[in-house]
């Protein structure tokens, strides 16, 4: 049973169920305290009313920024029957159960007789629990192509050297339940690596735009990338060959993708550094 005792409302309720919450994608919703008090009332006031939340992810818990919908109103004072509303905004990056904690604190005065009791502080706390699940499915394959030999004057007059190309593939898969329109795919590269996009966001002819791919659920987009050494670039070639000297495997950069949902929502996706095939020795 609720305490009949509390003027700011206990029953804090959000829908039962959110929809679906994906990675990638920003959770937000609105928060209220009403001041069930009638309008009129003058032996009790609230003041002090405040809102905190907190969103506890699978590894960590994030205290959230709260945006008042309206400006003007700062948290404090509450009349009778008015609404203190906020909102907040979080973006999703891990899979798993979420859960966001509300707490609304305020101080309750009694008055009478031209003269108020002291304030009493109370206070109540909600959690809301839901699933981030995964929107898109990067697969990657980073295949080594035929290197060319360049002239090098740092082995000598007629020194050379070899520059290493890769094609980088992508398969972009739907794993979510709605329909997503990508915005882009850019390739990163890690020096002394640059590359040329191969995709439907890439340079074309004439002034016509490229049409935008749309995925429906389960439905997969492939995607590449050339990638090679670029000639003269010291950055990071030190790592590199380490690297090759020890597993075989280069690390070529990373991949972000953008998206939007069928209600306009944007979306994000980074992948970790990429890595070529290991050589066969």
């Amino acid at each position: 049973m609720s305490d009949q005792e509390f003027i700011l409302s206990p029953n804090l309720a959000l829908p039962p169920a959110f929809g679906s919450a994906y990675v990638g994608e920003a959770f937000s919703c609105a928060l209220c305290a009403n001041n069930e008090l009638s309008k009129g009332t003058t032996t009790r006031v609230v003041s002090g009313v405040r809102i905190l939340a907190e969103m506890q992810t699978p590894s960590q818990s994030v205290s959230l920024q709260l945006q008042s919908s309206a400006p003007d109103e700062g948290q404090g004072s509450s009349k009778p029957g008015s609404s203190l509303q906020n909102i907040v905004r979080f973006d999703l990056k891990e899979e798993g159960n979420h859960v966001l904690a509300v707490n609304v604190s305020y101080t309750e005065t009694t008055q009478g007789d031209g003269s108020a009791t002291s304030g009493k502080v109370r206070s109540f706390r909600k959690l809301y629990q839901f699933v981030a699940q995964p929107c898109l499915s990067v697969r990657t394959k980073g295949t080594e192509l035929a290197s060319i030999e360049v002239a090098d004057r740092s082995l000598g007059p007629y020194g050379k050297s070899s520059l290493l190309k890769y094609a980088l593939e992508a398969q972009l898969e739907n794993v979510s339940d709605n329909v997503i329109v990508l915005e882009a795919a850019k390739f990163h590269p890690r020096a002394p690596f640059k590359s040329v996009p191969l995709n439907w966001d890439s340079e074309h002819d004439g002034n016509d735009e490229a049409e935008t791919p749309t995925l429906n659920p389960r439905d997969v987009l492939q995607i590449a990338f050339f990638v090679e050494q670029e000639q003269g670039n010291t950055d990071g070639l030190d790592d590199l060959r380490a690297s090759l000297r020890q597993d075989g495997r280069a690390a070529l950069g990373h991949l972000s993708v953008l998206w939007r949902s069928g209600m306009g929502e944007r979306g994000s996706l980074s992948t970790g550094n990429l890595l070529s095939r290991r050589r066969v020795s």
